[in-house]
């Protein structure tokens, strides 16, 4: 689904758990939390993923760079397939990478032939270095922990999109009782981004999207007034 010239937003649509994957076009191409390969009733994350971008005109081998929010396993799992594909590198949070570890290991235990998820650098707060010369395409990764101690999300100013991962959806949040989250972190989290200025488009990891200044900052407000007031 095409939000802006640059900027794809594809749902996830089946009846398990999976997240939502973003897709940004530019000088490199960008792909935001890969979900799932296979997710708990056996839906095909992947495969969905691979026929929602095939209908833009994109394939995997086409990905420079796969930028995670946080690393459970419904935004990361399918990451190492991705990179074997494309070649492309993988970023997550430090503080995340213990989870990342569990996934390996769990994997490990089950005898699968599974790939790879150490990342291949970690995200910290500030501008992301993507190897880009348009300030069109610039991305600011937002430390934003209480989902997961390493929950980022990404601010792209050209798009006037903020990719929020489990940080916030349309009308609430993310869990805050999974191991490492914080209720009380995850509301700092939340002021950080309600102090955001040209906002438009807000792509979370589940639910759907929000367009529209008026109705993003709402959003936001609304959150901030029912689960941390």
């Amino acid at each position: 689904m095409q939000l802006t010239n640059q900027l794809f937003f594809y749902p996830w649509q089946g009846p398990g758990n999976n997240c939502n994957s973003i897709l940004f076009n530019g000088e490199k191409t960008i792909l935001f939390d890969p979900g799932h390969m296979n997710n708990q009733i056996s839906d095909q994350c992947l495969e969905m993923l691979m026929k929602q971008m095939g209908a833009d005109g994109f394939a995997l081998p086409d990905v420079d760079l796969i930028l995670c929010t946080h690393g459970h396993p419904d935004h990361v799992e399918a990451a190492g397939f991705v990179r074997d594909q494309s070649g492309a590198k993988i970023g997550i949070h430090k503080e995340d990478e213990f989870i990342i570890d569990k996934i390996i290991r769990h994997f490990t235990g089950e005898a699968i032939d599974f790939p790879s998820l150490a990342p291949d650098f970690y995200l910290e707060e500030g501008e992301l270095d993507t190897g880009t010369s348009s300030e069109a395409e610039r991305i600011e990764v937002l430390h934003t922990p209480g989902h997961s101690p390493g929950g980022v999300c990404f601010y792209l100013p050209g798009q006037k999109a903020l990719i929020s991962g489990d940080t916030i959806f349309d009308g609430s949040i993310g869990r805050a009782d999974l191991p490492g989250g914080s209720m009380e972190t995850l509301g700092q989290s939340v002021e950080k981004l309600s102090r955001l200025e040209d906002l438009e488009l807000l792509l979370p990891g589940h639910m759907g999207y929000i367009e529209g200044a008026s109705r993003v900052k709402s959003n936001i407000e609304q959150i901030k007034n029912f689960f941390f007031r």
